[in-house]
């Protein structure tokens, strides 16, 4: 279903490469105001080109039961999830524009929320700590333990070599293009808050939240200076902003606009390196099906 439709892009490719020079807005941008669920399953063009949340999760998981596999060859035990757990930070929308669920800020605030699906925590003694990262306390390098040799590095180290390629940004097939993500993502974004159709948003937010008591310029500055976001818990003021922002977000439409304009931004980046991207692609491609082949070899160990 498409969510967000721009009826002209009003974005060329020299606009789009600077943020100094944002695109000007074009004359007509159908952009329907996203529900709270629909937030979720937005997808901007360059997650084509990445990991899907499941496929992130699948990668943390087993980095954690690789760890596990070669601490357990010195005698100690880490805790692992049985399976990979999918959390809402493993979406690349996850508050990529700030707050957007009003279920969660009515308990959370701008905290981030805690306690769903949580990974099991390990406390771990000097001894495991030294084998893990293959140091000891005094951070001198750990060559052995129980008469074993320990890797560079520890355990952690040894798995980080082994599952290089598959990381974000890692020695990829296709080496430099692993970078086109990141640098995509950060430029679109960039564009997208010069943009003069999303700062004309945030005016229209900012001047809903003024309404509300609230006086911010945008909303990733929204609640940064509340005393209680550096506290474990929100009080009710920060619970009170963090509705009223995700409120005006719905009433300018500030979701929909600003996915829409940055969607725009990064179509145009992809189309200026078609074969970079391709190349890519095909690199993700081959990470996923690696992890799917290790996730299956390490499940139900």
């Amino acid at each position: 279903m498409t969510l967000i439709i721009l009826a002209a892009s009003g974005c060329s490719a020299e606009q789009a490469a600077s943020p100094a020079a944002p695109a000007p807005p074009p004359a007509a941008v159908a952009t329907p105001t996203p529900s709270p669920a629909q937030v979720a399953t937005l997808q901007l063009p360059i997650a084509d080109y990445m990991l899907t949340p499941r496929q992130s999760a699948e990668l943390k998981w087993l980095n954690a039961e690789k760890v596990a596999v070669c601490m357990k060859q010195y005698g100690f035990d880490l805790p692992v999830a049985p399976s990979p757990v999918v959390s809402p930070s493993d979406s690349l929308m996850f508050r990529r524009y700030g707050v957007t669920d009003p279920a969660s800020v009515s308990t959370w605030g701008y905290h981030l929320p805690r306690g769903d699906n949580a990974a099991p925590k390990a406390t771990l003694s000097p001894a495991e700590n030294a084998v893990l990262l293959g140091r000891d306390a005094a951070g001198k390098p750990m060559t052995s333990s129980n008469g074993q040799s320990v890797p560079t590095g520890g355990c952690q180290g040894k798995v980080n070599t082994e599952l290089a390629s598959l990381q974000p940004g890692g020695p990829g097939s296709s080496g430099g293009t692993s970078q086109l993500v990141a640098q995509t993502k950060g430029e679109s974004f960039a564009h997208s808050m010069a943009d003069p159709r999303v700062q004309e948003v945030f005016g229209h937010w900012s001047e809903c939240m003024r309404g509300k008591g609230f006086s911010t310029p945008n909303p990733l500055d929204a609640g940064a200076d509340l005393p209680s976001v550096k506290e474990p818990k929100p009080d009710a003021t920060e619970i009170r902003m963090a509705q009223a922002d995700v409120d005006c977000k719905a009433r300018t439409n500030l979701l929909g606009i600003w996915f829409a304009v940055e969607a725009d931004y990064q179509k145009a980046a992809i189309a200026r390196q078609p074969q970079a991207f391709a190349a890519l692609k095909a690199e993700r491609d081959a990470q996923a099906a690696r992890i799917e082949q290790l996730v299956a070899g390490l499940a139900g160990r």
